[in-house]
């Protein structure tokens, strides 16, 4: 369906279909693109245009327009952005790395242990397919179900960790211990009751306590195992501290919050905020990279300036 709207409606996630120049020549060369960022929006209200023809079968609708089923509008978008070839390879690749992850999510559920082997085969795997192909990767893990919800939170936090860790310079043990405390970082979520993580209303006092001790409960999951890396309890425990020390368990600030833990924080926050859910509409990654970088004192902002400029401005993630 074809709708024109006024360039001042115009925003992310928008598919733009026609559009009227004040130019033959920029009419000549337009062709049809969806709106994947805030620049694109600038770009064109500094340019020649009046208006634009937006398609809402493959992009989201106006503010306040009735929207389409979430998971179709979803899908339409995936297709504007990648190839059919890199959407079946990401769904491949998650439908392989699930098994490891399921057992290592239902061990620490069912005995409150870490299943260690399991999720370093779920890291090497999901290592192989950020090599070329991240963006599809965690777009494809966005849109989940209630019963998923944990399950591709943690491959697609564990993803970023491991091509952030990439572009930062790291070396392929440093990335592979980054992905791995991305996958286990929620661990700590597994004794959690169903109803408390999936309650749409405001938590009480005590669901609260419950869900801020998540990091300490992970953190003593993965280590009596025994096997992890120092640095893999450190995200599991700090990922929640914030940089002005306003975050739990032991609010930690600045440079007393372990390296690793800053970068779980930030890719953690915005997989959560980009995420799509049947019940939840996502914030656009302008929206959300809008609200890290106005959020004071969450974020290592050096970290945060280079995740902008390396994962989102790159091209790296849509």
């Amino acid at each position: 369906m074809l709708k024109r709207i006024p360039l001042n409606q115009l925003r992310v996630g928008m598919f733009v279909n026609d559009m009227e120049f004040g130019t033959q020549v920029d009419a000549a060369q337009f062709k049809p693109f969806l709106v994947s960022k805030g620049d694109d929006v600038r770009r064109l209200a500094n340019g020649h245009v009046r208006s634009v023809v937006i398609d809402i079968t493959k992009g989201v609708d106006v503010e306040g327009a009735p929207q389409r089923n979430a998971m179709a509008s979803f899908e339409a978008q995936l297709l504007a952005i990648f190839s059919k070839a890199e959407i079946t390879r990401a769904r491949q690749s998650i439908q392989e790395i699930g098994p490891h992850l399921r057992h290592m999510l239902e061990d620490g559920r069912a005995n409150g242990c870490f299943a260690d082997e399991a999720a370093s085969s779920a890291v090497e795997r999901i290592m192989l397919e950020t090599l070329d192909n991240t963006g599809a990767l965690v777009a494809v893990a966005k849109l989940k179900e209630k019963d998923e919800t944990t399950f591709l939170h943690s491959l697609a936090v564990s993803a970023l960790m491991i091509a952030f860790g990439r572009v930062l310079g790291h070396g392929q043990e440093e990335v592979r211990v980054l992905g791995l405390g991305g996958l286990v970082h929620d661990l700590g979520k597994m004794i959690i009751p169903d109803e408390i993580l999936s309650k749409p209303g405001k938590l009480t006092a005590e669901e609260m306590d419950l869900v801020r001790a998540h990091p300490q409960k992970g953190y003593e999951m993965v280590a009596k195992a025994g096997s992890a890396p120092h640095e893999v309890l450190d995200i599991c425990r700090f990922h929640h501290e914030r940089y002005d020390g306003s975050g739990y368990p032991d609010r930690l600030s600045g440079r007393d919050i372990p390296y690793v833990a800053r970068v779980a924080a930030i890719c953690d926050v915005y997989e959560a905020l980009t995420t799509i859910r049947p019940y939840k509409p996502a914030f656009s990654q302008a929206e959300a990279i809008n609200m890290m970088m106005n959020s004071s004192g969450h974020f290592d902002q050096k970290l945060l300036s280079a995740f902008v400029s390396k994962m989102v401005i790159s091209g790296t993630l849509h």
